[in-house]
C-alpha cells in the first residue's frame, strides 16, 4: 500500500519511459491551441475499442509528430495530433469541421459509423479491412476499420504506409 509520501518521492524521480517523454515534448503540459490546429485521431469509446484500437491511434499520433519533425518535409505542420473518443468527436461541431483520422470499425466507433456511408472506399481486402476517404480532399477524414482488431491493425499499417504522408499533404495544401 502506497501512502502519501511514497506518491511524493515518485513524483521526483524522472519518468523511465522514452515514448512518454516524447509525448510530453511535444505536448507539453499547458500548451496553449486553437481548435483548428487539432488533427483528431478518433477510437471509440466503446471497450473493444479502447484495449485494441487506442494503442493503434496513439501509434499514428506518434508518426504524425515524427513525420512533422522530418526537416525534408512541412506535412502536417502545425497541426497537433491529439487521440481523442469518438463522443467527444462527434459531439463537438468544431471537431467535426477538422481533418481527421477514424479507426476502429463502426460497432465500436461511431465517428467509423458517421463517416463510412459518407466516404468513397479507397482500399479495400474483402473480408480483411478497408480504408475510406476521399481521394479529392474535399472530406478531410480517413477512415480505417477492418474485421475485428488484427483487420483493424492491417487497415491502420496500410495507411500508414501508403496512405498518410499525401494525406497530410493534402490537409495541408487546404
Amino acid at each position: 500500500m502506497m501512502t502519501p509520501q511514497d506518491d511524493a518521492s515518485d513524483s521526483s524521480q524522472p519518468a523511465d519511459d522514452p515514448i512518454f517523454i516524447n509525448a510530453r515534448l511535444e505536448m507539453p503540459l499547458g500548451v496553449e491551441h486553437e481548435i483548428g490546429q487539432l488533427l483528431p485521431i478518433v477510437s471509440g469509446a466503446h471497450l473493444k475499442a479502447e484495449l485494441a484500437d487506442r494503442a493503434l491511434a496513439d501509434r499514428l499520433a506518434r508518426r504524425i509528430r515524427a513525420i512533422r519533425r522530418r526537416e525534408d518535409v512541412s506535412l502536417g505542420e502545425g497541426l497537433i495530433p491529439v487521440v481523442l473518443t469518438d463522443i467527444w468527436y462527434l459531439n463537438d461541431t468544431d471537431l467535426l469541421m477538422q481533418p481527421a483520422i477514424v479507426i476502429g470499425e463502426p460497432g465500436v466507433n461511431a465517428a467509423s459509423a458517421h463517416w463510412g456511408a459518407r466516404l468513397p472506399k479507397a482500399f479495400v481486402v474483402d473480408g480483411s479491412h478497408q480504408i475510406l476517404l476521399d481521394p479529392e480532399g474535399i472530406d478531410q477524414v480517413a477512415c480505417l476499420w477492418g474485421a475485428g482488431p488484427s483487420g483493424t491493425e492491417a487497415a491502420a499499417d496500410h495507411f500508414e504506409r501508403h496512405y498518410l504522408e499525401a494525406w497530410l499533404e493534402s490537409v495541408a495544401a487546404i
